[in-house]
């Protein structure tokens, strides 16, 4: 099983110049497979990460797409190791 570490590195919107939550929809892909659709909501401006585990092959290239009404920077990579359950790509 292998694994991909999404990262919400900021997610917020203004509202008269102040920082307020925010939704973004966020969709992960390996390869051309859509792997997850994720709903974030919040506001931060410190990274939060979370592991999604998938069947789509390690060797896969890793990409991630989201709308979000306000201001967000997310990332998605692929990982060999996964810390939350130990659990290796092979």
């Amino acid at each position: 099983m292998s694994s991909v570490k999404l990262t919400v590195k900021r997610l917020y919107k203004l509202h008269q110049d102040r920082m307020i939550k925010t939704t973004a929809t966020v969709r992960i892909y390996v390869g051309d497979q859509l792997i997850a659709t994720e709903e974030i909501g919040g506001m931060t401006e410190s990274p939060v990460s979370k592991y999604i585990h998938h069947e789509a092959g390690a060797d896969l290239p890793v990409r991630v797409e989201w709308e979000c009404d306000g201001i967000a920077d997310i990332t998605a990579v692929g990982v060999g190791f996964c810390p939350c359950c130990h659990q290796n790509d092979n």
